[in-house]
This record gives C-alpha cells, sequence and structure tokens, in this order.
C-alpha cells in the first residue's frame, strides 16, 4: 500500500468524522415524533446517513484494491471481506454491513424507508462509524508506519 493511498482513506476518514459530528449535532434534536417536522432537516439526515456509510464502502474498496483481492459482488460483502481479511473484527464487520445493507434502501427503495430506522442510528449507531474509524486506522498504523 502506497503512501498516496494511505492519504486517501485517511481523507475519506476524515470526511466521515465531518459527517458524524453534524449526525450527532441533529441525533440530540430529533426523535421519532419530531423527525419529519422540518422535511429538509430529514432529508439532510437521510443523506447524512448514506454519505457516511457511502464512505465505509469507500474505504473498504480501496483497502480490498491495495491488498489485490477479488472485489466482491455486494457492498456488503465489500465490509464482509474486512473482517475475513482481519482488517476489522469479524463480528464487527458483520453489525456494520448490516448498516451498509441499508444504504440501498436509502438509494433505491427510499420510499420504504421506515423513520423509526433513521432516528435508531442517529441514537445508536453512529458510535458504530466511530469504531470504523478506530479499526480501520489501527490497521493502517499496524500494518503501514508511514
Amino acid at each position: 500500500m502506497t503512501k498516496s493511498i494511505i492519504e486517501t482513506i485517511n481523507s475519506k476518514i476524515r470526511e466521515l468524522q465531518k459527517n458524524l459530528i453534524l449526525l450527532k449535532r441533529v441525533a440530540q434534536e430529533v426523535n421519532e415524533e419530531n423527525i419529519k417536522e422540518d422535511m429538509l432537516r430529514y432529508w439532510g439526515i437521510e443523506r447524512g446517513i448514506q454519505i457516511s456509510i457511502e464512505s465505509v464502502i469507500d474505504i473498504a474498496n480501496i483497502i480490498i484494491s491495495s491488498l489485490g483481492l477479488e472485489k466482491p459482488d455486494t457492498y456488503k460483502e465489500t465490509v464482509l471481506l474486512l473482517g475475513k481479511t482481519g482488517v476489522l473484527p469479524e463480528s464487527f464487520a458483520k453489525n456494520i454491513s448490516n448498516m451498509v445493507s441499508f444504504r440501498n434502501i436509502l438509494v433505491h427503495d427510499y420510499a420504504k424507508i421506515d423513520e423509526r430506522v433513521i432516528v435508531d442510528i442517529l441514537k445508536n449507531r453512529l458510535e458504530d462509524f466511530v469504531m470504523y474509524i478506530s479499526y480501520i486506522s489501527k490497521w493502517l498504523e499496524d500494518n503501514y508506519n508511514f
């Protein structure tokens, strides 16, 4: 893995961190009763979650490509592969891969989104992104100390 690839991954991590700051801020104000009071805010929340999930996928794809591994068929399998190769703990990879599956609903089946899932992510799952960043950063540090 080259220094420029690591810089690209770190750039994606910084982008994800910025999104998390915004999502954590709004998470304090939102609940199931008020989440759709302001549709622009709601759409922003959905988009923020989607972009955060896509950052997870992008980082996984960069790592898989740089390691010369065969690209999986689905985004969920991409994250699971990081668990199988030891980049992420396998149980954590399984857990966060469910969030990756939710991205498909956000993108393709947006009419079927349950606001309770959005609120659950805001209230209970944002820390998964933080853990993902931590695992990726530690793996990079342990394996590619530039």
